[in-house]
């Protein structure tokens, strides 16, 4: 190898187009820009995508909701699957060491099984729980006591009815009070002030 025969890899450098050097060269003129027209021109200024009037990609495809990035972790755990725990507690730790969850769960929910066959005496920490859960659970003779999180969320959902019944009511009273009020009618003189000051 000789540095005078190193050349780049073939199809890595490619050579520009040269537009409007006459017509066989079949860019000249218009140079492929078509005739006249926003995208004919140097600066076309055509919002991101345009795609020169047809119904652009954004609006063609349907639209499905949202993605939740708690959903990543967070996880259901039927009620039978806590028959594999050894032990009566039943929080985090115990379902990673049954290998019930993983590593990157963070919230975690009991869920009745379609076909409930659970009868162990459990006391279940720091996890969420449905009520039919919750009910085959004290049936069992276990207790439950719900996550923070849980108890925090319907204090704020409660919080915020109370807030909106609050607002609600406010806007009734005044308006029983005062009634509906049409705004003044304008005197010629406001009116003639208008014009004057839009002059």
């Amino acid at each position: 190898m000789r540095l005078d025969t190193l050349k780049p890899a073939e199809g890595s450098r490619k050579a520009a187009v040269r537009v409007g050097r006459g017509c066989g060269s079949g860019l000249g003129k218009t140079c492929g820009r078509g005739v006249k027209g926003a995208g004919a021109r140097k600066s076309a200024h055509k919002r991101p995508g345009f795609e020169g009037g047809q119904m652009p990609m954004k609006i063609r495809l349907p639209k499905f909701g949202f993605w939740s990035p708690k959903a990543y972790v967070t996880t259901e755990v039927t009620l039978n699957d806590l028959n594999r725990i050894e032990g009566d507690v039943v929080d985090m730790e115990a379902l990673l060491a049954a290998r019930l969850i993983n590593k990157r769960v963070k919230f975690v929910k009991v869920v009745l099984s379609r076909v409930p066959n659970f009868t162990k005496k459990i006391t279940l920490k720091g996890l969420g729980v449905t009520k039919g859960a919750k009910a085959a659970i004290e049936a069992a003779g276990g207790t439950v006591e719900v996550a923070d999180y849980v108890t925090d969320a319907q204090a704020r959902l409660q919080k915020s009815k109370e807030k909106s019944a609050a607002k609600q009511k406010a806007r009734l009273d005044n308006l029983a009070a005062v009634g509906i009020q049409k705004p003044a009618k304008k005197t010629a003189e406001q009116k003639a002030a208008k014009k004057t000051a839009r002059a």
